[in-house]
């Protein structure tokens, strides 16, 4: 019975690690980060605090301000939409570039750095590590997208058209070089 059980727990582990490991990034860039962006638009939520950033002073870590990372990718001053499988979602601003391409092939996922707001809204989580695995789909805003920055709720078709919508401003955003260097993948 001993056998048995030890035997499965390791086939559970290598499980695990062969369903979060294996991400390599297409097209490192700035040295320590990745440009890449997933074909699906799905990411691991991680969130950060700090005082200064890539595009400048990171706003204030506490009370509902919504900010992520990776203008490598995006830009600076762009805005996501960020949502959870239940279509809970959150538009935020990009004002900082990261994580570093290590953080994303330890987690086996590309990640979006997000303030603590962000992670607390749609995960009910005080923090959001990669190891959390907590799994959100993130995409340009397009330029008609008018909502105020913060939470939103979206039907299905919504969702699908603001997915439409963002590859679509992700493409406009490359062709006019006012993104990362990015590559699809």
């Amino acid at each position: 019975m001993f056998r048995q059980t030890l035997l499965i727990a390791l086939l559970v582990s290598l499980l695990a690690t062969a369903t979060y490991a294996g991400f390599t990034c297409a097209k490192p860039c700035y040295g320590n980060m990745c440009c890449s962006i997933p074909s699906n638009n799905e990411y691991y939520l991680t969130d950060f605090c700090g005082t200064t950033s890539a595009c400048g002073p990171t706003p204030y870590c506490s009370g509902t301000h919504y900010f992520t990372a990776d203008s490598q990718r995006f830009g600076c001053g762009k805005y996501l939409n960020l949502c959870t499988a239940s279509k809970k979602c959150i538009k935020a601003q990009i004002v900082d570039a990261g994580p570093a391409i290590w953080v994303e092939q330890d987690a086996g996922r590309a990640i979006i750095d997000a303030s603590p707001s962000i992670c607390k809204l749609l995960f009910n989580a005080n923090s959001c590590g990669w190891s959390d695995h907590f799994s959100i789909t993130a995409v340009l805003t397009s330029a008609t997208d008018t909502r105020p920055l913060g939470p939103f709720n979206v039907t299905d078709t919504e969702y699908d058209i603001m997915i439409k919508e963002g590859i679509e401003a992700m493409d406009s955003c490359i062709a006019a070089e006012e993104c990362g260097p990015v590559v699809n993948v």
